[in-house]
C-alpha cells in the first residue's frame, strides 16, 4: 500500500503518490462509517444512504424557536461508527507526516488543476450542456475582490434543451449523473488511474464523486492525476452529450395516460429521502453493469436501458487491478525566501501537530492566556487589534446559518449604546448584502426575523463559489459593517488569510471603544479530504478581543444555553459531540485540516489597516487556462504564493516580486578617517559628535531641498499639452502635490537622479532631510529620474506599527514605458532607510507614444508619472488597467494637467512639523545585523530626531 504527499516549499511544488490498494481501502472505509453509500464493485446487498443533513434530530438556531427538522436547516445524525473513522484516518496517518501544509489545501489545489485541464481541452458539441469550476472568476463578473476557483466539475444545462426538459429537473439531471458516472468509470480504470466513480450526495473525497446539483451535476474529481483525469473526464462528457440526443427518441413528447418506465424512474429520483437515494443507487448498478459488460455500448444502448428500466438493482463487480499513480503540481504553494530559526518545541497535549519545525522570524503571534479545551485548535493573537477563535458545529450549514444570524445580531450590538460604534448614518440598517452564496443559505428569511433591523450591516458571500451560485448582476459593498461572513470551504489557508488581511477595511471601528466588526470565516468538513465522514461546520471569529469575546460570551454561549419551544438546548444538538471532537483533533495532528494558526504562517501581512475597496471593477484580468502537459509529471497551475501582489490583490498578474538583498558596505569613495586630536575617551559621547551628525544630516537636507527650488517663476509656465514636451522634474512634484494635496499620509517627494540615489544613506528619509515625512506618513511618493531622459516611479507604503512599534515597508517599482527595466542594485540600496522592504516591480506597459513605432521618441512619462501616483493613492495601491490607446490617453492627461499647473506651482513647499515627536529619524543600525552595517555612522542619540524610535524601521 502505497500513499505520500510530499510539499517542497523551496519549489512551491506538492508531489502526490498513492497506489490503488491504497485508494480502495479508502472507499472500504467511507463506505462502512459515519455516511455510509453502495459500493457496486463489492458485490455487497444493496441498502440505503441517508442524506448527511437529515431531519432528525434537527437543529434549533434562534432564542425560543421552533426545532427545525428540515434538511437544509444544519441539523444532522451524531456518529454512529466509531471503528470505520478510526480506520479511515488511520490510512492517512503516515503519508500526511511533516506536511508544511494541511492535505484539505493539497485536495483544493489538486482538484482545482483537474478541472483547468478540462476547461483548457473540452470542446463544447450542442447545446445540451455546459462544463464550469476551476478557475479564478474574472473581476468583471465579481464582486471587486478576487474570488477564487470551484474545485470541482459543474456540468449544467440550457435553457430550450430538450433533455432535461426543465432545465432544473433533478429526476433526469440524476439520470445523466448515473451514465456519466459509469463511463467515467470505465475510462478511469482504462488508464489506470482510478477504480470507480461513487454517487455521494453532498460529499467530497480522494476519489472521485457525484452529486445532482440545480440544473445539472458537479463531479468532485478527487485526487486524479490533472493531465490524465482530464483526458478521462472529457471523455466521458463526450458520450454523455451522445445520450443525451439519444434520449430524444426515448422520452414521449406528450405523456400517455399509462405512464412510461422513463416518466417512473424520473418520479423516483426526485427528493433526498431513503427511497429516493436507493433508487439512484438500483439505477448506478444497472449502468454499472452495462458498461462493464459491454464496454463498447452506444449511446443510444444506454438510451434503450434507461427507457425500459424497471427500477430493480443488477448485480455488478469490476475486477482489482492495482497501480501506482504520482503526479506534481508545480508553483502552488509561497516559496520560501530565506533561512528560517528552529521552532520551540511544543508540548505534546495542544492537540495538533506542527506546520513544520521552523519558523519565521520576529514572529509576533502570541498563544490567548486561556487555556484550550476541545480538539487542541486554540484561539490566536495575532496584535492588539485582531485575534482569532473558533467554534465547531454539528455541519458545514448549521455554522454557515449560525454565523449568518450571530453576524446580524452582533452588527445590531455594535451600533447600539453599548456598542459604543458610531457612523453618520447612526448605524443604519442595510438590506443583509450577499455575493453568491450557497443556494440553501436562508440569510434573507433570517434577516427578515430579526423584527427591529436597526444597525444590521452585514456582508455574506462565497470565496469559492458553485458556478450555480454567481450572477452578472453589478455588486459595490458598503462600508463600516457590523460583521462579515465569508463561506471559505473550497479556500486554501492562504486564501483564508488574504481575505482575512483585505476585509480588516470594510468592518466598523469606534472611537469610543475597543469593539468594532467582525469577520466570520465559515467552512465545511464535508468538502475535506476524508470525504465529510466528519461533516462538522467551522466558524473562525476574528476582530478586536473585545469584538471576539462579546460574540461568543454574549451571543454564543446564551444560544446554546437557550431552550427552544420542543425542550431541546443548542448545545445539544448544534455542537460537536465529545468522540467527534476527538476524530476532530485526531485530524489536526495528521494534518488533515488547517488550524488557526496557519492563517498566520502564509506571509500575509496582517499589520495594514484600512484597505479600501476599488472604485472600479476593472482592475483585475481574467484568468487564462494553461493547457496541461501530454504527461503527468508537472502540471502548470497559476502560482499563488510568491507573486501575490505586496499592495493590493487586484494587481495579481500586474506584478513581480523583488528580492531586494541588502547592499554590501561601502568602501570605495569613503574618506579616511583622520587621527583624532584628543583621546578616544574623551571624544566618545562628546557634544562635537552630535554637532557633526547635525552637520551631516543638515547637508543632507540642503541638497534635497535644492530639488524643489525651480529656476522658473510661476509665470512662465510649461506647454504640457503639446505632445513632444518633456515633464521636468519640477512639473511631476507639483502636478503629484496638486492632485495629492488632500491627503494628509501621503508624502510626495521631489524627483531625484541616479547620482543622488547612489548617495543614499539611513536618514535619506527622514524629517530632517524632507519636511514632508511625518510619523503620520503612510505613503510616499518618489519619482526616479533614469536614463538621462526618463521617470519612473517608486510607491512605498508604511504598514500599522506592531506591538514592537515598527513598521513595514513595502515599494511597488513602475517604470511606465519598460516594465522589464528594474534597477534593482540601485533599489537595493532602500533597505539603509527601510531595512527588510520588500518589493515589486510592475509588469504593465501604460506608456506608448507612437503607437508601437518603437524607433521613436516618447515623452509621456512625466504624465504618467503623476497619474499612476495619484491612482494607486485613491485606490489603495491598486494599479490601473493599461489604457486601450496610450497615446490619446497620454494625451488627455497632458491636456488635464495643463489646466491646473499654475495653480500647483504656486502651492507652498512643505515644512517639517514644528513638534519634534512628529519627527522622523533614521533607523538605528544597533538593530541591524553587523554585516550591514559597514562603515555607515548612526545618528547620535544627541540629536533630538533620533530620540523617537523610527516609523518604518523592522
Amino acid at each position: 500500500m502505497v500513499w505520500q504527499v510530499e510539499a517542497t516549499e523551496e519549489a512551491g511544488a506538492v508531489r502526490i503518490t498513492y497506489d490503488l490498494d491504497w485508494l480502495h481501502r479508502i472507499m472500504l472505509a467511507s463506505a462502512n462509517s459515519m455516511v455510509p453509500f453502495t459500493r457496486f464493485s463489492l458485490g455487497a446487498e444493496m441498502r440505503n444512504r441517508s442524506y448527511p443533513r437529515s431531519d432528525s434530530p434537527g437543529f434549533v438556531l434562534g432564542k425560543k424557536k421552533p426545532l427545525d427538522k428540515s434538511s437544509k436547516a444544519g441539523g444532522r445524525q451524531p456518529l454512529s461508527n466509531e471503528g470505520g473513522i478510526y480506520a479511515l484516518l488511520g490510512l492517512f496517518d503516515e503519508g500526511c507526516t511533516g506536511l508544511s501544509v494541511p492535505l484539505s489545501d493539497v485536495a483544493i489545489l489538486s482538484k482545482r488543476a483537474v478541472c483547468q485541464a478540462v476547461l483548457a481541452s473540452f470542446k463544447r458539441k450542442g447545446k445540451s450542456f455546459r462544463v464550469e469550476g476551476g478557475t479564478r472568476l474574472p473581476m468583471e463578473r465579481g464582486p471587486g475582490w478576487p474570488i477564487h476557483g470551484y474545485p470541482m466539475v459543474c456540468i449544467r444545462g440550457d435553457e430550450g434543451q430538450v433533455f432535461p426538459s426543465q432545465v432544473k429537473n433533478q429526476g433526469q439531471w440524476r439520470i445523466i449523473q448515473c451514465v456519466f458516472g459509469a463511463r467515467l468509470t470505465l475510462a478511469l480504470r482504462a488508464r489506470r488511474i482510478g477504480i470507480e466513480v461513487v454517487s455521494r450526495e453532498g460529499f467530497g473525497s480522494v476519489f472521485p464523486t457525484l452529486a445532482d446539483i440545480p440544473g445539472g451535476i458537479r463531479l468532485d474529481p478527487g485526487l486524479l492525476p490533472p493531465a490524465a483525469g482530464a483526458e478521462a473526464i472529457i471523455e466521458a462528457l463526450d458520450f454523455t452529450g451522445e445520450f443525451i440526443t439519444a434520449m430524444l427518441k426515448v422520452m414521449p413528447k406528450v405523456v400517455p395516460s399509462k405512464v412510461p418506465p422513463v416518466i417512473k424512474l424520473i418520479t423516483s429520483l426526485e427528493g433526498y429521502g431513503d427511497d429516493q437515494l436507493a433508487a439512484l443507487d438500483r439505477l448506478m448498478s444497472a449502468l454499472h453493469a452495462l458498461t462493464n459488460n459491454s464496454p463498447k455500448a452506444t449511446a443510444a444502448n444506454y438510451a434503450e436501458l434507461i427507457g425500459n428500466f424497471n427500477g430493480g438493482g443488477v448485480a455488478c463487480s469490476w475486477a482489482f487491478e492495482n497501480d501506482q499513480v504520482s503526479y506534481t503540481l508545480a508553483g502552488v504553494l509561497p516559496r520560501v525566501q530565506g533561512p528560517r530559526k528552529k521552532r520551540k518545541p511544543e508540548p505534546d497535549d495542544l492537540g495538533y501537530g506542527s506546520e513544520s519545525e521552523y519558523e519565521d522570524d520576529d514572529s509576533d503571534l502570541k498563544p490567548m492566556k486561556k487555556p484550550t479545551k476541545g480538539d487542541g485548535d486554540k484561539p490566536v493573537e495575532v496584535n492588539p487589534r485582531l485575534v482569532l477563535r473558533k467554534a465547531s458545529l454539528v455541519s458545514g450549514m448549521a455554522a454557515l446559518r449560525s454565523a449568518t444570524l450571530f453576524g446580524m445580531w452582533y452588527s445590531k450590538w455594535l451600533f447600539s449604546k453599548k456598542g459604543g460604534a458610531e457612523l453618520d448614518s447612526k448605524g443604519k440598517p442595510l438590506p443583509i448584502q450577499s455575493w453568491a452564496p450557497y443556494f440553501e443559505l436562508d440569510h434573507e428569511e433570517l434577516y427578515e426575523s430579526l423584527g427591529n433591523k436597526l444597525g444590521t450591516r452585514v456582508l455574506v458571500f462565497d470565496g469559492a463559489p458553485n458556478p450555480i451560485n454567481i450572477d452578472n448582476k453589478p455588486f459595490v459593498s458598503a462600508r463600516e459593517l457590523g460583521a462579515i461572513v465569508i463561506d471559505t470551504t473550497n479556500n486554501t489557508t492562504r486564501e483564508r488569510a488574504e481575505y482575512l488581511a483585505f476585509f480588516q477595511g470594510f468592518l466598523a471601528t469606534s472611537k469610543t471603544s475597543r469593539a468594532g466588526g467582525l469577520l466570520l470565516l465559515v467552512e465545511s468538513a464535508s468538502k475535506h479530504p476524508t470525504g465529510g465522514d466528519l461533516v462538522h461546520g467551522v466558524m473562525r471569529v476574528c476582530g478586536t478581543p473585545l469584538s471576539v469575546n462579546t460574540f461568543f460570551n454574549a451571543l454564543l454561549k446564551e444560544q446554546l444555553t437557550s431552550t427552544s419551544v420542543d425542550g431541546k438546548t443548542g448545545r445539544e444538538l448544534n455542537v460537536l459531540s465529545l468522540k467527534e471532537t476527538r476524530f476532530r483533533r485526531m485530524m489536526l495532528q495528521q494534518r488533515l485540516l488547517m488550524r488557526n494558526l496557519d492563517l498566520f504562517n502564509t506571509g500575509i501581512d496582517f499589520d495594514r489597516p484600512n484597505l479600501k475597496l476599488p472604485g472600479s471593477l476593472s482592475l483585475g484580468s481574467p484568468l487564462v487556462v494553461t493547457p496541461p502537459p501530454s504527461q503527468d509529471v508537472v502540471v502548470p497551475v497559476r502560482s499563488r504564493g510568491h507573486d501575490f501582489p505586496l499592495l493590493s490583490p487586484h494587481n495579481l498578474g500586474k506584478v513581480k516580486r523583488r528580492v531586494l538583498a541588502e547592499p554590501p558596505p561601502r568602501v570605495i569613495g569613503l574618506p579616511r578617517k583622520k587621527k583624532s586630536l584628543v583621546s578616544e575617551s574623551q571624544e566618545s559621547g562628546s557634544p562635537r559628535d552630535g554637532e557633526k551628525e547635525a552637520e551631516d544630516l543638515e547637508s543632507k537636507r540642503k541638497e534635497y531641498e535644492a530639488l524643489g527650488r525651480f529656476s522658473t517663476s510661476p509665470s512662465a509656465l510649461p506647454k504640457l499639452d503639446d505632445e513632444g514636451t518633456y515633464y521636468e522634474e519640477d512639473d511631476i512634484y507639483c502636478l503629484q502635490r496638486y492632485y495629492l494635496r488632500g491627503q494628509p499620509h501621503v508624502a510626495v517627494l521631489p524627483g531625484i537622479s541616479r547620482v543622488q540615489w547612489r548617495e543614499m544613506n539611513r536618514s535619506a528619509y527622514s524629517t530632517a532631510v524632507h519636511g514632508a515625512i511625518t510619523t503620520a506618513t503612510t505613503v510616499i511618493i518618489q519619482p526616479l529620474h533614469r536614463h538621462r531622459n526618463h521617470w519612473a516611479l517608486l510607491y512605498i507604503t508604511l504598514g500599522a506599527p506592531n506591538l514592537l512599534g515598527r513598521r513595514k515597508a513595502k515599494l511597488l517599482y513602475i517604470d511606465p514605458l519598460n516594465p522589464d527595466d528594474v534597477p534593482v542594485e540601485d533599489l537595493q540600496l532602500l533597505n539603509l532607510p527601510f531595512p527588510g522592504i520588500e518589493a515589486e516591480s510592475c509588469t504593465v506597459r501604460y506608456q506608448d507614444d507612437r503607437d508601437g513605432n518603437e524607433a521613436l521618441a516618447q515623452d509621456s512619462c512625466g504624465a504618467w508619472a503623476v497619474q499612476l501616483a495619484v491612482h494607486l493613492v485613491e485606490h489603495d495601491g491598486a494599479l490601473p488597467a493599461p489604457p486601450d490607446n496610450p497615446r490619446t490617453a497620454a494625451m488627455d492627461l497632458r491636456v488635464a494637467h495643463m489646466t491646473v499647473i499654475a495653480e500647483a506651482k504656486a502651492m507652498d513647499l512643505p515644512q517639517a512639523p514644528d513638534d519634534l515627536s512628529q519627527h522622523v529619524g533614521a533607523p538605528s543600525p544597533m538593530l541591524r545585523r553587523s554585516n550591514s552595517v559597514g562603515n555607515l555612522s548612526g545618528v547620535s542619540r544627541s540629536n533630538p530626531l533620533s530620540t523617537k524610535k523610527p516609523y518604518h524601521e523592522l
